[in-house]
């Protein structure tokens, strides 16, 4: 866990260390790295707390050089008791996180609506304490229900309280509307005019009755269909803008939908470009074609061991890297 935290905490620092040109002189650049980063960790401190520390550290040192022992123990207990009020503010915040990751976590259903069709998992992780993506299903009168995903754009906290009014207003337009693109397209409408200008966000939207599906994809990525038949694993890439892009007929008229019938064993992923986009320490993507590969190979077994499958895959193939993204994902295998 400290290995995987490392990076963000470093890259926190780094976005305010000075980019001075590169010094061929390895003594001068790691000098002049480590004061980058000194200055870049004193601007994160209050100002009475930075001068504080940057006192303490010279009576430490100076302490130190003249062998007064009284001081520098001294200055070790200030630099401690400076670290607790830091360590009381960073608690005091997580704690706020903590609530708010609750109340995100309790919008995203756990456990799937049963079905005499299909078995249903899903999965969802968040990069950080809260995230943008999201996940629903939504059960209607006559006996269908409406799968959700989406990914709202940025991370962190505004991420998250977008994704919580999208959800809602998700929710409350599928009372309105019979098919998957008029849920959109109405959405869109709503977006511009209640939520925010500028907030772009792509869903996955699908209608299940019985082994039907109709399907309309607005800029999300695409599902993946494993043919129990065929044993092949191919990708649903309808058209389809993302939300948030354009107000009018032209989002409308580059929606398609998509009709599916699936058979026996077949399986449909959907799913956020987090699990695709997963990266190793070397910077390279998980990719499609594992996800693809880890269907066939394992299209025998259950959709809990083939989540668990892929996931355990994706958790060997970033190792410490940092998790850039959050990683959304429901399973449908027919019965």
């Amino acid at each position: 866990m400290i290995l995987k935290e490392t990076p963000i905490r470093y890259k926190y620092f780094a976005r305010n260390i000075d980019k001075t040109a590169p010094n061929k002189n390895k003594i001068i650049k790691s000098f002049t790295f480590i004061r980058n980063f000194t200055l870049a960790f004193l601007t994160k401190l209050s100002p009475v707390i930075r001068i504080t520390y940057t006192a303490t550290i010279l009576i430490f040192v100076y302490s130190f050089i003249t062998s007064q022992w009284d001081w520098t123990a001294l200055s070790f207990l200030v630099v401690n008791l400076l670290l607790l009020f830091e360590v009381a503010d960073k608690l005091t915040a997580k704690d706020e996180l903590e609530v708010a990751r609750d109340v995100q976590t309790n919008l995203i259903p756990l456990n799937p609506p049963e079905n005499n069709e299909f078995e249903v998992v899903c999965h969802y992780e968040t990069a950080r304490d809260v995230g943008g993506d999201f996940i629903d299903f939504i059960s209607k009168p006559d006996g269908s229900y409406l799968i959700s995903i989406g990914d709202v754009s940025g991370k962190g906290m505004s991420a998250a309280l977008y994704m919580v009014q999208v959800r809602l207003l998700l929710r409350h337009l599928s009372d309105f509307f019979d098919n998957p693109k008029a849920i959109l397209t109405s959405l869109n409408k709503n977006i511009f005019k209640h939520i925010k200008k500028n907030l772009y966000l792509s869903v996955t939207l699908a209608d299940i009755r019985g082994k039907n599906l109709k399907i309309c994809r607005a800029g999300h990525t695409p599902l993946l269909h494993y043919n129990s038949a065929k044993r092949i694993c191919s990708e649903i890439k309808q058209k389809g803008m993302a939300l948030g892009l354009s107000n009018g007929s032209v989002f409308e008229g580059s929606l398609e939908e998509y009709e599916l019938t699936l058979s026996t064993n077949d399986i449909l992923i959907f799913y956020s470009d987090g699990l695709t986009e997963t990266m190793n320490t070397g910077k390279n993507e998980f990719g499609l074609d594992r996800i693809k590969d880890l269907l066939i190979l394992n299209s025998h077994k259950g959709a809990g061991e083939i989540k668990t499958e892929i996931l355990d895959e994706v958790d060997k193939f970033r190792g410490y890297a940092e998790v850039h993204d959050d990683l959304t994902m429901i399973i449908l295998k027919t019965k």
